[in-house]
């Protein structure tokens, strides 16, 4: 099914936004609000969850809500098709919010399917409505759309997953990430260390949220390094932190990881 036009301009946005700010002149008034969570994981046993939004700035807000089927080809680009409102796959209610100021709604999502054998995913849009300009000398507000990702669990959940070609470039660190479970990884769930010629440890750091969902293998962002001991650096340990015990990947940096 093809997204309309609107939802194609917006389906870019970045996900796990918690606040955003629009702002007109001078003397704007200014649309804040936030989110209760980043995320939405929905289990076999609980197959029904809460999405809260707060309104904590100055004026009166409108949402549309719709959900959106969720993969990712092996190239790592993200595939996402719009559920008819009508779907009974994964709903979330009402799809048409107002928050006076100071308000607080929710939006209800629950899915009707049995327990799924590899985590089924989707992404929520939850879009703010611009009130209509009252002249031409209308204040411009500006807006996002918020893409929140929801993920309905496997009975038995299966963690795997093995890190690939990673490399240090000019001080960035890059890497692909094969998902082998049936559950999707986050790649702040990977620890990256900087370890002495001695083993020191110089810094431990993590990449950037992102998703790479149940059996796909894809690149993941390239990560800039700290810099400060990075002449010192002779060794990166990574490990991707989701079983127990671990296993670790070495990169060996013999002159380190400088620029």
């Amino acid at each position: 099914m093809k997204t309309s036009k609107f939802w194609r301009l917006f389906t870019f946005c970045v996900s796990g936004i918690l606040l955003i700010v629009g702002m007109a002149s001078a003397v704007a008034q200014i649309a804040q609000y936030r989110f209760s969570a980043l995320k939405i994981e929905l289990l076999p046993q609980v197959p029904f969850g809460v999405l809260a939004i707060a309104n904590t700035g100055s004026v009166p807000l409108d949402f549309k809500v719709r959900v959106q089927h969720w993969q990712q080809r092996e190239t790592g680009e993200d595939e996402l098709h719009l559920l008819p409102p009508n779907s009974l796959e994964l709903v979330a209610f009402p799809n048409l919010l107002h928050l006076p100021v100071g308000g607080r709604a929710e939006i209800r999502i629950r899915h009707r399917f049995p327990a799924p054998e590899v985590e089924r995913t989707y992404r929520l849009l939850v879009a703010e409505i611009l009130p209509a300009p009252q002249g031409p000398s209308s204040e411009t507000r500006l807006v996002t759309v918020h893409s929140l990702p929801v993920f309905i669990k496997p009975a038995v959940i299966r963690r795997q997953g093995q890190l690939l070609n990673a490399q240090v470039q000019q001080g960035t660190l890059q890497m692909t990430l094969r998902n082998q479970g049936n559950v999707h990884i986050e790649a702040d769930q990977i620890k990256v260390r900087g370890l002495a010629q001695n083993g020191q440890r110089l810094f431990e750091v993590r990449p950037q949220r992102e998703y790479v969902l149940a059996g796909v293998t894809r690149p993941l962002m390239p990560m800039p390094l700290p810099q400060d001991q990075c002449a010192a650096v002779r060794t990166l340990q990574i490990v991707l932190d989701v079983v127990a015990n671990p296993p670790a990947t070495q990169v060996e940096q013999p002159t380190g990881v400088c620029r």
